[in-house]
């Protein structure tokens, strides 16, 4: 498949974007806690250190890494299915908004009016390869769609890395084939940085670093959580391990079993504190 010649791409915002590094975080719309939380993260470094993060406005992982770039002050680009004047999901309109009040833009190869079609996403993932300069997966079951950016990719002689995951996780399966067959390991912004060659000392954290104290206290991290949530604001995981202090997987794990006891709900944007708590530990 060809992709479309960037400058013949339908737009809303600005495009093309300021020169510089562009990457684009992609992967499952069944996306978990952590690979939600890991998006963003990655996707708010990268931003910070001047990349412009591409995705494709879905559920999931695209989402997070949208959001991510947007808190980190970058610019972020929505490479779309329809045509930009129709968001899908419609429940992204106000990332959308956003997207284009941070200076970024919908991108489309498809003209105006054009309603979302199956078979018009796997051209769509051709064409967020295209424009970008390296392609990381952060969750991918076998079959999902990332996999075909990440084809796309290779096949338009642009890097391809991924995050590993949860030997457990379903979620993990494709980005683990892609480590096995040559994709670059993502442990961290770092790693992305210098694929792109951009100087390391521009990333401001480590999302994925392991903890520098193995002692902390798991405690702290269930009675923080609960104190920096509302039933209205939703907040990322991502944002909670950055008051807290904590690495993300911790927060996540204890998010998880918060959200089981009752004591806090998923939302689109995070996570909320439950009008009703459950019994167990908060």
């Amino acid at each position: 498949m060809q992709p479309p010649d960037e400058a013949s791409l339908h737009a809303r915002g600005r495009w093309p974007p300021s020169p510089g590094p562009r990457a684009a975080i992609v992967g499952s719309r069944n996306a978990s806690p952590y690979g939600e939380a890991v998006a963003e993260e990655l996707a708010r470094e990268l931003a910070a250190a001047g990349v412009v993060i591409v995705s494709g406005l879905a559920v999931g992982i695209d989402a997070a890494a949208h959001r991510g770039a947007l808190n980190g002050g970058g610019v972020t680009v929505a490479v779309m299915g329809t045509g930009v004047d129709i968001v899908y999901p419609a429940a992204h309109g106000e990332l959308a908004a956003r997207i284009l009040a941070g200076g970024g833009a919908l991108v489309s190869q498809f003209p105006d009016g054009t309603l979302p079609r199956r078979h018009h996403f796997p051209a769509r993932n051709w064409t967020m390869a295209a424009i970008s300069d390296v392609v990381v997966v952060v969750e991918a079951d076998a079959r999902s769609g990332a996999l075909i950016t990440a084809e796309a990719a290779l096949e338009l002689s642009k890097e391809v890395m991924a995050v590993p995951g949860s030997v457990f996780s379903p979620m993990s399966v494709g980005t683990h084939c892609l480590i096995r067959d040559g994709a670059a390991l993502v442990q961290n912004a770092r790693d992305v940085l210098a694929a792109l060659k951009v100087p390391r000392s521009e990333v401001l954290d480590d999302p994925l670093k392991t903890p520098q104290r193995l002692g902390f206290e798991l405690g702290r991290a269930a009675d923080g959580i609960v104190i920096h949530l509302s039933d209205t604001m939703a907040v990322s995981a991502a944002e909670l391990a950055r008051k807290l202090q904590l690495p993300i997987a911790e927060v996540v794990g204890r998010l998880t079993s918060l959200e089981l006891e009752g004591a806090v709900r998923r939302h689109d944007a995070g996570y909320l504190r439950s009008l009703r708590r459950g019994k167990g530990r908060a």
